[in-house]
């Protein structure tokens, strides 16, 4: 298995935390975002990790030089980042889809068991997701039926919502092909640059591909896209992880 995460955007609304840092460098409890990741990704079976960067590849590249971590970890440079959203990262790392794989957002931190239920899955395609109280427009919202993933998309409405992507995504060698089709299909759109990779999953489930699912309950995750991000992810997450138990309640 590989994993494959896409860490190269600025953090813009972080700033100015991420004025010469990137997102995936924050600290909880002494650990970056990114290494909080690599341990995650410990309790699957991925060998090697493919760090998707653009900006502060030249910090990645030395924070990771400096530090004990497994899998093994090999870094890709997308020359877009500063044009594009994360399709374009995935686009990047094309060439690499090509075994089960693990694919998480740069942002995304979550309990370990969210890895295990992925590592787990016997689907072809499994998303991890997470239900809210409430839904916002920033939402990576998921309808749901009958278990099977019906669309994805920031711009569901929250009454048709019924949980968010935490973006993080295990697809089967099997699948990998199939996603691979769909990403070659989705940068032909006039607004790639500006899409998320969870548009690729969007066209796997328009193409008729069985696109499955795996609740987080209530263990703690967050996507760290703001300072109030960050605050409730150093609460969840700056401790041991014997300390991390279901008390955590994702962002309103």
């Amino acid at each position: 298995m590989k994993a494959v995460i896409l860490a190269a955007g600025f953090g813009r609304r972080l700033w100015p935390l991420t004025a010469d840092k990137p997102k995936c460098l924050l600290t909880l409890g002494g650990l970056s975002i990114l290494e909080h990741q690599l341990r995650g990704l410990q309790n699957t079976a991925a060998e090697v990790a493919v760090i998707v960067c653009g900006f502060g590849f030249e910090q990645v590249r030395a924070h990771l030089s400096s530090s004990t971590h497994a899998p093994r970890v090999r870094l890709l440079f997308n020359p877009f980042f500063a044009l594009a959203d994360n399709l374009m990262s995935l686009w990047t790392a094309r060439a690499e889809l090509d075994d089960d794989l693990l694919l998480l957002n740069g942002d995304a931190v979550f309990h370990h068991r969210g890895f295990q239920l992925l590592n787990a899955s016997q689907q072809s395609c499994c998303l991890l997701l997470a239900r809210k109280r409430r839904y916002v427009a920033d939402d990576m919202k998921v309808h749901l039926k009958e278990g099977r993933i019906t669309a994805i998309g920031k711009h569901l409405m929250p009454e048709l919502t019924h949980a968010v992507s935490i973006g993080a995504v295990r697809v089967s060698r099997q699948g990998v092909h199939n996603l691979r089709d769909a990403l070659d299909a989705s940068v032909l759109y006039p607004r790639a640059l500006n899409s998320h990779f969870p548009a690729v999953i969007q066209l796997l489930v328009d193409q008729g591909h069985a696109v499955q699912s795996e609740d987080l309950g209530d263990l703690p995750w967050v996507d760290v896209d703001t300072p109030e991000d960050l605050r409730y992810a150093r609460q969840c997450f700056g401790l041991p992880r014997h300390h991390i138990n279901g008390s955590g309640q994702p962002k309103a």
